[in-house]
C-alpha cells in the first residue's frame, strides 16, 4: 500500500485513473473506514486521508489540479454527475489481492470539488420494532450508558461515560424501526455522520465517535450540551428580534461552514438547533447532521410517526422527491426564522397532505411579530429564504450572512438595539 505518513505523493503516478486505482485498492487493503478527497485545510493542494476506527491511517497531499482529476476519474468509475447540484452517491465493487468490498463514492457540491470513499461492511440485522435500549449501564464500544435522555422520530439519545476518560458525552442511536423500513439505512446514517464531523465550527455539535450496536443499529457519540432546543424556547412565545438576529447569524454561519465542505443539513428545524447560554450570551448550536441523508425519506408513508424530514420547514423541492441542496438549507432556516419572530411556523395544518401542498403553493405569509416593530429588513430575509423557487432564494449562505450582517449594521446605526434591549 502506497500511503503512508503525511507528506507528499509525489512518488506517486501523474495519472488521475492510476491515482484513483491506487486509492481504491489502498482502502479495501487496509480495511479503512473512509477516505477523504478534498482540498487541505494548510495549502492549495489536495489532502487524502484515509480513516479506521475514527483514527486516521494515513494522511498524504497531492498538487490541487490531479486531485480534482482523480475525483473526475472516480466519479466517472461511479457513474456520477461531476456537475450535480447536490450530494450524490454510488456503489463501486472493488477487488484488491483476495480483499473484496463495495465503496460508496459520494460527491459534494462545496465550494470546491470534494469525495469520500465509505468501505462497506457487512453488518448485523436490526431487531424488528426495537425502539428502546440500550440499558442503564450496559457498555456500547468504550462507553457506559448513564442514562436515558430523550427520543425522538429518528433516534434514542443517552448520557454516557467513557469508560477510560472518565468523560461524560451524548450517544445517538438510530431507531430499528428506521433500519427496518430501509435496509441501507445504517450506512447512510453513519455515512453522513461521519462526514458532518469533520466540519468543525463552534455553532455545530462536535462528533467523536461512530460504531454499531450487536443487533445492527448504528450510532454516533457527540459532546453532551447543557441547555434547551429552539423548539421548547419557541413554544414559551415569539422570541424578541434581537434574539432572532443574532441566531439567525449563528445558524447561516454554521450551514456556511457545512455547504463549504459539500454537507447539507436538509432537516433544519428548531428541535435541531440547541440554546446555550455562555458567559450571559446567547449561543446556538446544530446538531443531527448525520440524519441529513435521510432526510425527507419519509414525507409520503402513511404513519405520521415516519415523518423524517419535518413537514414544518421541509423545502418545496424536497418534497417533489429531489435531493436536498445548500438552498433547501435556506428554506428550512427561513422557517425557523419565521417562527421564532412569529410565534408559529409559517404553514400549519392538521392534515399532512395538505400542510405539503402549502409548502409547494401557498403565498408565503406576512412576517410579523406580536412583540412589535422588526428591525428593517429582517422580514425580507425571512420572506426571501421562504421563496417557492431555489432560485429566488439568496445565492449562497454567505450572501444570507451578508444580509443579516446588515441589518446589524442598520440597528446600530439607528439605534434599534438599544430599543430592542429595554
Amino acid at each position: 500500500m502506497p500511503m503512508h505518513g503525511d507528506g507528499g505523493l509525489a512518488s506517486w503516478p501523474a495519472d488521475p485513473r492510476q491515482v484513483a486505482d491506487v486509492i481504491l485498492g489502498a482502502a479495501v487493503c487496509a480495511q479503512a473506514d473512509a477516505v477523504y478527497i478534498e482540498p487541505s485545510a494548510r495549502s492549495e493542494d489536495y489532502a487524502i486521508t484515509m480513516e479506521r476506527n475514527a483514527g486516521v491511517l494515513a494522511s498524504v497531499t497531492i498538487d490541487a489540479q490531479l486531485g480534482a482529476a482523480v475525483i473526475a476519474r472516480l466519479a466517472f468509475i461511479a457513474d456520477l454527475d461531476l456537475a450535480a447540484a447536490h450530494v450524490s452517491s454510488a456503489v463501486v465493487p472493488v477487488r484488491s489481492g483476495l480483499r473484496e468490498s463495495e465503496i460508496v463514492v459520494t460527491l459534494r457540491p462545496g465550494s470546491e470539488l470534494r469525495a469520500d470513499l465509505m468501505i462497506t461492511k457487512p453488518r448485523g440485522r436490526a431487531t424488528p420494532g426495537f425502539t428502546a435500549g440500550p440499558l442503564k449501564g450496559d457498555l456500547v464500544g468504550q462507553y457506559r450508558v448513564v442514562e436515558f435522555l430523550g427520543e425522538g422520530g429518528m433516534g434514542t439519545v443517552f448520557q454516557v461515560e467513557h469508560v477510560a476518560l472518565g468523560r461524560t458525552y451524548a450517544l445517538k442511536v438510530l431507531r430499528g424501526r428506521v433500519v427496518e423500513r430501509d435496509a441501507n439505512a445504517a450506512q447512510k446514517f453513519l455515512r453522513e455522520a461521519r462526514t458532518a464531523a469533520r466540519v468543525r465550527h463552534p455553532n455545530i455539535v462536535d462528533v467523536f465517535d461512530f460504531g454499531y450496536l450487536p443487533d445492527g443499529r448504528p450510532y454516533f457519540v457527540m459532546e453532551l450540551l447543557e441547555g434547551e432546543s429552539l423548539a421548547d424556547r419557541v413554544g414559551r412565545g415569539a422570541l424578541p428580534p434581537g434574539e432572532v438576529v443574532s441566531i439567525a447569524r449563528q445558524l447561516a454561519n454554521a450551514l456556511a461552514a457545512a455547504h463549504d465542505r459539500g454537507v447539507i443539513h436538509a432537516d433544519v428545524t428548531p428541535s435541531n438547533a440547541l440554546v446555550i447560554h455562555n458567559e450571559g450570551e446567547l449561543h446556538v448550536k446544530l446538531v443531527d447532521f448525520g440524519l441529513a441523508e435521510l432526510a425527507g425519506e419519509g414525507m409520503h408513508d402513511d404513519n405520521p410517526e415516519f415523518v423524517i424530514g419535518t413537514p414544518a420547514y421541509i423545502s418545496p423541492e424536497q418534497l417533489r422527491g429531489l435531493a436536498p441542496t445548500d438552498r433547501s438549507d435556506q428554506y428550512g432556516l427561513g422557517a425557523v426564522l419565521y417562527e421564532l419572530v412569529c410565534g408559529h411556523p409559517p404553514f400549519q395544518d392538521g392534515d399532512l397532505r395538505t400542510l405539503c401542498m402549502m409548502h409547494i403553493q401557498a403565498p408565503v405569509p406576512a412576517v410579523e411579530s406580536p412583540l412589535g416593530p422588526l428591525p428593517p429588513k429582517l422580514a425580507d430575509v425571512i420572506t426571501t429564504c421562504l421563496q417557492k423557487s431555489p432560485n429566488a432564494r439568496f445565492p449562497g449562505m454567505r450572501a444570507l450572512i451578508t444580509a443579516v450582517d446588515e441589518i446589524e449594521r442598520v440597528t446600530d446605526r439607528r439605534g434599534w438595539r438599544r430599543w430592542l434591549s429595554t
